[in-house]
């Protein structure tokens, strides 16, 4: 599989002054959002709420998660696929990562307290506010798709009933230098992925012509990623790309936000 200079993907603003409903930025904004998950999958979001500081801030709580004993991190379960604990898998060994099930306060609150039965402030306080960052991200972009789609009726009500997981990872450095897939090709099938990571490398994306391109989005811009779940709603013609992960001879974490649907809310949308 080879790479190729990756054409540059659109970077996004949503800055405050994009984001009141009904006035003539919000609008030219979602024909962006629109135009930029068509063509490409996904876009660069300009986020001035998520700061380079907070940014940095959710890493550095990441390693001290990762460095927990695994007996520990096992305590993390769920009945979700790749949800709870994944690590030490034959397929992806050099792979690890733990998720929060619904990124809400409480959802939080839940998943330290697994973790460090005595608490840990400082990790629940930058994991809290971050998680809601992003899921506010995600409810912008969301109303914007649907917006620009002509979906009124019902978005209200769909948008207060999806959930939010988030998911942290760790990706080992190879004992030997190589370059070889640490996690598998992929489309996830939330509505949203939004993407953080440091500037580390090791992302590639798929594009419309079956060609595999390496991409990193700078820090501390995230990548807005369009799922599976669009797909069954009938007048979205969105490009879903496949992701790859691979190995760089570095450690690296990453964060994943994910906007899932409710049982419910896709009947809401039709």
């Amino acid at each position: 599989m080879g790479s190729e200079t990756l054409p540059k993907l659109p970077t996004i603003n949503f800055s405050e002054q994009n984001l009141s409903p009904g006035t003539n930025s919000w609008f030219s904004t979602c024909i962006e959002v629109q135009h930029a998950l068509e063509e490409y999958g996904r876009f660069v979001a300009v986020f001035d709420e998520v700061t380079l500081e907070i940014h940095n801030a959710i890493f550095r709580t990441l390693k001290e998660l990762f460095d927990l004993p695994t007996e520990t991190k096992i305590q993390n379960t769920s009945h979700k696929p790749y949800h709870g604990y994944v690590g030490q898998l034959p397929f992806i060994p050099l792979h690890e990562s733990l998720g929060i099930n619904n990124s809400t306060t409480q959802g939080v609150q839940s998943f330290t307290k697994i973790l460090w039965p005595a608490g840990n402030q400082h990790f629940y306080e930058s994991v809290d506010s971050y998680s809601m960052l992003l899921a506010e991200l995600q409810e912008i972009v969301m109303r914007m798709v649907l917006e620009s789609y002509g979906i009124k009726d019902g978005y209200d009500s769909h948008i207060g009933s999806t959930t939010h997981p988030l998911l942290v990872m760790k990706n080992q450095v190879p004992e030997m230098p190589v370059n070889n897939v640490t996690f598998p090709c992929h489309t996830d099938k939330s509505f949203t992925t939004i993407l953080p990571q440091k500037q580390v490398g090791g992302l590639e994306i798929e594009t419309k012509d079956g060609n595999w391109i390496a991409f990193e989005p700078p820090s501390p811009l995230p990548c807005v990623i369009a799922g599976d779940a669009f797909m069954v709603i009938p007048s979205i013609i969105f490009y879903v790309t496949s992701t790859e992960k691979t190995h760089h001879n570095n450690s690296r974490h990453k964060v994943l936000s994910l906007t899932f649907p409710s049982s419910s809310c896709h009947k809401s949308l039709f």
